[in-house]
């Protein structure tokens, strides 16, 4: 029988590759996660969109950013290109569906989503450290008004974000020790409502993968970033024990 380095080779580490990889790893297995994109630091990320040749993926083209765009013919694909995938550059809204969604659509009668979903929605809240957002922008407040001025102000609602906010009477921006993972994390700073979540968060508010499911101490998994036309060595996206490739 053929030996392997690893028993799962997992392609990508957005949201379902990190969680495949985790959860490989917590059970014993070996694990290899490979990514297109490369790994980013906060400072490395652009201060505006208009530097899209620092946000934008078309190697071709040499952007060589971490979002990108794939036209179908029915529908647009946004996703990430980094260690992290689309953590990195979503509008970081989480939104749990309402019972209507389960009980609509060819999905309806495989089970009973109802009774199914829930634990799994507060796994994830719980990984990803979500929130209820305090932080009202203008853009948050015309919206209110709008609603009110419309007659259904009672839609408007603050919405559920995976970051780190500060306490109440606290001033934002402020750096914190690691409060997700009893100090085995990287410090945190606590959100300052810039807006820049789709461009990467530049000052460690935001609950990407990078910092979350891909720090859990038990997650060994390693990571393979790509550059075109080769793979570069893998890291240990938890622990620099964890076994390493290069091709």
């Amino acid at each position: 029988m053929s030996q392997y380095d690893f028993d799962f080779v997992v392609i990508g580490s957005g949201f379902g590759g990190s969680v495949s990889a985790l959860r490989l790893t917590e059970k014993g297995y070996r694990v290899v996660v490979m990514e297109m994109g490369r790994r980013w630091r906060a400072e490395d990320f652009p201060k505006t969109n208009w530097r899209f040749w620092r946000w934008f993926w078309r190697p071709r083209l040499a952007l060589r950013g971490f979002f990108n765009m794939r036209f179908f013919r029915h529908v647009v694909i946004l996703h990430g290109c980094a260690v992290g995938g689309g953590s990195i550059t979503y509008a970081n809204t989480l939104v749990v569906p309402s019972d209507s969604v389960w009980q609509t659509g060819t999905w309806a009668s495989l089970a009973d989503w109802n009774a199914v979903m829930p634990a799994h929605f507060q796994t994830a809240i719980r990984m990803l450290g979500v929130v209820e957002n305090r932080v009202l922008g203008p853009a948050d407040l015309f919206l209110k008004r709008a609603a009110e001025a419309a007659g259904v102000g009672h839609t408007f609602y603050h919405t559920s974000v995976a970051a780190f906010q500060a306490p109440e009477g606290e001033e934002p921006g402020k750096t914190y020790p690691d409060p997700y993972f009893g100090g085995e994390g990287p410090d945190r700073a606590t959100c300052v409502g810039c807006g820049g979540c789709m461009v990467g968060c530049r000052y460690n508010a935001k609950n990407t993968l990078t910092r979350t499911i891909s720090i859990s101490p038990r997650s060994t998994a390693p990571a393979c970033s790509r550059r075109p036309g080769s793979w570069t060595s893998c890291r240990s996206m938890a622990r620099p024990t964890a076994a390493t490739v290069t091709r």
